[in-house]
């Protein structure tokens, strides 16, 4: 039995076999027949540290990170985290001795790698320093990556999604990613069969129980079914994303945050989080992103009013290093500093500060070893010029979290901003600062459920975002801190996840070169995205007949097809079928049906 396979037998046996193992490192992973761990894969390294419990002192107090080194000779420092016995997601412990590294790999071939485990006052709050020698410290050792054997929607077949510098992020396999999916219910997390969560017993997502398949996760004694179900559901439709609170301590819900209660921001509740795990772990299997909020604007201050320690507090460098550590691996993740981040109110509620909000993104950089999306979030009111200005070209920030609503102080009123065009301008103003943003429409504000709420967002959010070079995820309104029965917006999901499908299916390996220009398409409501020359997507909001510039594609044939964004489907020739290049007007014929309705037309160069 060779070295890996002999890991793996051991892992299997229970926590009390496992604690009289001497203290050289277990390693934990999905495997290939070999032995090898697959590509892209989470890998766990379990150490044996000091036996401690779920206390301020656990978390401030000791720091391990893990140096892996790639075949290639790349270099990964990965923060590590105290997990109890573990195995605390199905025994809820909140005592032991294991640490744990968990990392994801996209090389294959021999690694390894190196420990570092340190002590000393508030040294979880430090980069560097501390002292050395206990535990699982300098602890050394190789192990081996081989091929992975996903397909399909599964994110782990595509590798990790990374900030490139353009304003889509690209997974490791070449594809850009296009994202349009849930911004709310914002509370997801508040669910009842996860540990420490109070007041939530009969949230359970309902509905969703019959959403979840054999061979599905669930923790404990068979519970998760609802929330992994729920996951399912969204992603059947093509959803890709799920936006949600981290922590919302003394904001809207009160009942997500990572520690054991409210107001204990040193104690972290190691089985709660070990739970997160497997939520997070069924995300990147169904293709959905991990958008994680977190902060909210009624908590922007809070832990550095808690902990006293002015501008950054060493609290809030915890909390960035706990979730990376525990979380850092997933495939598709975006790290939002803050919900509604500048909003006006007095105590907890002090908005973040300019340098505040460059610090936090920069120390979040900092722990991360992936080029993870870093965002933060605007609100409420709509208003965007007191936030993102002064965060245009700083390195560490790749993009915004744009809140799209207005108020009307004389009519008490909100209404909607137009989201392509504000989508257009912060994609082109952050390209002029030589720092490209990925920019998302991540809360088109509607209040109670409008008439016509499909057609507002399909047109208005979806595709005004989408024909601007950015992302959008839809938000319930009112529903927002409810538990809510997702079948009531299905309508909602289905029309985000036929634009997601269309564009992630036919444009993942070119949008990050089709420029959004307008003056393309003949016709005020019409909007277009393009590679001149290449290949041209136009959309017409109120179809009719499509013209389109194509002055400087002289001497080119295109060939014409059309696409319904309110049924999906297969595209549709068009008729004509082809038409040449060179002219400013060129005529591409009128919807196959349904004349007057929404419809995108996609012009590729033949040959």
């Amino acid at each position: 039995m060779n070295l890996i396979k002999f890991v793996a037998l051991t892992f299997a046996l229970s926590g009390a076999a496992l604690s009289s193992f001497a203290a050289a490192p277990f390693i934990r992973g999905e495997q290939n027949p070999d032995g090898s761990f697959k590509k892209w894969h989470r890998i766990e390294l379990v150490f044996e540290g000091p036996e401690l419990e779920e206390s301020s002192e656990t978390f401030r107090n000791y720091r391990l990170d893990v140096t892996f080194v790639s075949p290639s000779g790349k270099r990964y420092e990965v923060p590590g985290f105290f997990d109890a016995d573990w195995n605390p997601a199905n025994t809820s412990a909140t005592r032991g001795n294991k640490w744990k590294a968990r990392f994801a790999g996209g090389e294959e071939g021999e690694w390894s790698y190196q420990t570092k485990f340190v002590t000393g006052q508030n040294v979880a709050a430090k980069l560097s320093g501390g002292k050395r020698g206990t535990g699982p410290d300098r602890q050394e050792g190789r192990f081996r990556i081989g091929p992975q054997d996903k397909v399909g929607k599964d994110f782990r077949a595509k590798g990790k999604l990374e900030y490139v510098g353009k304003r889509y992020l690209r997974f490791a396999d070449g594809d850009f990613f296009i994202k349009l999916g849930a911004n709310s219910p914002e509370v997801l997390l508040e669910y009842g069969e996860f540990d420490g969560t109070p007041g939530h017993e009969d949230d359970l997502y309902t509905p969703n129980i019959k959403d979840w398949i054999q061979g599905d996760p669930t923790w404990g004694d068979g519970k998760g079914k609802g929330i992994i179900g729920l996951v399912n559901y969204l992603s059947s439709f093509g959803l890709n994303v799920h936006y949600f609170l981290g922590m919302n301590a003394y904001g809207d819900g009160r009942e997500a945050w990572p520690w054991t209660g409210e107001d204990d921001i040193d104690i972290y509740d190691v089985s709660k989080l070990a739970q997160w795990e497997v939520l997070f772990t069924h995300f990147d299997r169904m293709g959905m992103m991990v958008h994680f909020q977190l902060s909210e604007s009624e908590n922007s201050n809070y832990l550095e009013d808690r902990d006293g320690k002015g501008e950054f507090s060493d609290a809030r460098k915890i909390l960035y290093r706990e979730m990376v550590a525990r979380f850092g691996h997933h495939m598709a993740i975006t790290w939002n500093i803050g919900e509604e981040n500048q909003a006006k109110g007095e105590g907890f509620h002090t908005p973040n500060t300019h340098a505040q909000r460059k610090a936090f993104a920069s120390w979040i950089r900092e722990l991360t070893y992936y080029d993870d999306h870093i965002s933060v979030h605007n609100g409420p009111g709509g208003v965007f010029e007191d936030i993102f200005p002064q965060l245009l070209g700083h390195k560490d920030l790749t993009g915004p979290s744009l809140q799209t609503y207005l108020v009307r102080p004389e009519r008490k009123k909100r209404v909607m901003l137009s989201n392509h065009e504000e989508v257009r301008k912060w994609v082109d103003l952050s390209a002029r600062s030589g720092h490209p943003w990925v920019v998302s429409i991540d809360e088109p504000w509607w209040g109670k459920r409008p008439e016509g709420l499909v057609d507002i967002i399909r047109k208005e959010a979806v595709w005004g975002a989408l024909m601007a070079g950015g992302h959008m995820e839809f938000y319930t309104g009112k529903d927002d801190v409810l538990h809510i029965d997702y079948r009531r917006y299905e309508d909602c999901w289905k029309t985000l996840g036929i634009a997601a499908r269309f564009m992630n299916e036919n444009f993942a390996r070119e949008i990050a070169e089709m420029e959004p220009n307008d003056a393309l398409v003949v016709g005020e409501d019409n909007w277009a995205l393009a590679k001149e020359g290449q290949t041209y997507l136009l959309y017409l909001k109120n179809g009719g007949e499509a013209k389109v510039d194509l002055s400087g594609a002289q001497g080119k044939t295109f060939t014409v097809h059309w696409f319904n964004p309110r049924l999906g489907g297969e595209l549709i020739e068009g008729m004509p079928a082809r038409v040449e290049g060179g002219a400013r007007a060129v005529s591409v014929g009128v919807p196959p049906a349904s004349k007057n309705q929404d419809w995108l037309v996609v012009l590729r160069k033949r040959g």
